[in-house]
């Protein structure tokens, strides 16, 4: 017996994550919920089930119940484990539950009920294909338990009338309607992955192509706004493991601004061409011109919010594209923001923007190398960025370098001479 489980379980973990990778947030906060609501219930459960046990004298189910909860606290509370590995960990601590309770006390409804609900859950967190596995592991477990039992290697309460026939009637019971609920719950995921697929499809490319109207007419590469997505995410993230992060930046966070920080020059559509296109430098009276493209960008934005006010990328959208010029000492520009009172996201922006900006070549410069912008950076620490943003990047700054040497070299890499023949 312990072999077949021992083989079930290898394939559970194994197997494919199936559509996984479509809905890894839903999955996180639906683990966290259900999984955190067992650890509060499972108080009163695991001092009644020890008591009971202490009484009946299963001081095997006493040390089984404890490492079990103990298991639990560690799947929900310790940071470092992957997603796949903490929902694969957390449907098998069913499964040992249920397995554990028809071993010790027999064909109990606490047993059936605990392994009813493995596959289910098997299939909602890593999919149909595992579900499957699940569903397996499940049937054999109950196959060799009846067989245990039925030679008697299973010390069981005193059952009267209990048969191997029984057992087997509700053995097949128990795997028919357990496989159509999960099957179901599977399909139904499946087309929600699909559909979510979908809408994130259509969403980043409305953006993209949006936001590369304005870069288009800058005379830009959509290259860059690439480097802009990723660059900010990058930092985002980063800002999340270090000391004390804004209580605002979460996953939900970095999520959008790895959308919305393309949408920071989406105004410049309403700077004339002479300006805009412009090889030398600027007149003030020009300048003061180019200053009011975080201020149309903004309102466009918020008119788009009118139709969807519950749309998160498009309200960080309309921070980023009005206030990525604003300065943490209170000398940028339109509204003269200063320190916190501008967003985050746009105070995120304003770094990795300079950043590629320096980096990047120019009609009416050269690019900077790596170290020159980090010297400017390091120079603004305080003044024009958010001092701890600085520290952030200085983290990781050489995985900004290594992006945008690898983003510049397929951006500007010479054509290929035809050859002659």
């Amino acid at each position: 017996m312990a072999i077949s489980l021992r083989r079930g379980v290898a394939k559970l973990a194994t197997a494919s994550l199936g559509t996984a990778a479509a809905l890894p947030h839903w999955r996180r906060l639906i683990f966290e919920r259900l999984f955190g609501f067992l650890a509060l219930l499972c108080v009163p459960v695991y001092i009644t089930s020890v008591y009971l046990c202490v009484i009946a004298d299963l001081w095997s189910m006493v040390v089984f119940d404890t490492l079990a909860y103990l298991f639990l606290l560690f799947l929900l509370y310790f940071p470092k484990l992957a997603d796949s590995t903490r929902f694969g960990c957390g449907c098998l601590l069913a499964f040992a539950i249920g397995v554990g309770f028809l071993i010790a006390i027999g064909p109990s409804g606490a047993g059936f009920i605990w392994l009813f609900i493995f596959p289910p859950l098997v299939g909602i967190f890593l999919g149909s294909r595992a579900s499957l596995y699940a569903q397996y592991l499940n049937g054999m477990s109950l196959v060799l338990i009846g067989l245990a039992y039925h030679f008697g290697w299973l010390n069981w309460p005193d059952i009267h009338g209990y048969s191997l026939g029984i057992w087997a009637v509700v053995v097949v019971n128990f795997i028919v309607t357990n496989a159509m609920l999960t099957l179901t719950i599977t399909y139904l995921l499946g087309k929600l992955a699909d559909s979510l697929d979908s809408t994130l499809a259509s969403r980043q490319a409305t953006v993209l192509g949006l936001a590369k109207l304005a870069e288009y007419r800058d005379n830009e590469t959509g290259a860059h706004l690439l480097r802009m997505r990723q660059y900010s995410k990058m930092l985002a993230a980063q800002r999340l493991q270090a000391d004390n992060p804004p209580a605002e930046l979460n996953d939900d966070f970095i999520q959008d601004i790895s959308l919305s920080a393309i949408l920071h020059d989406i105004g410049k559509v309403g700077i004339a061409d002479a300006i805009l296109l412009k090889p030398g430098k600027l007149t003030p009276q020009e300048f003061e011109q180019i200053k009011a493209h975080p201020v149309i960008g903004g309102q466009v934005l918020r008119s788009l919010l009118e139709y969807a006010p519950q749309c998160t990328f498009i309200q960080m959208g309309q921070d980023i594209a009005s206030g990525h010029h604003e300065k943490w000492d209170g000398s940028g520009y339109p509204l003269g923001l200063k320190g916190e009172d501008i967003p985050l996201s746009a105070r995120i922006v304003a770094l990795v923007d300079v950043y590629d900006a320096l980096t990047s070549p120019r009609c009416y410069k050269r690019p900077f190398s790596h170290q020159e912008a980090i010297d400017l950076m390091i120079e603004g620490k305080g003044k024009h960025f958010d001092p701890e943003l600085v520290d952030c990047f200085m983290a990781i700054h050489q995985e900004f370098e290594v992006l945008s040497k690898a983003s510049l070299d397929d951006a500007y890499q010479p054509m290929a001479q035809p050859t002659m023949v």
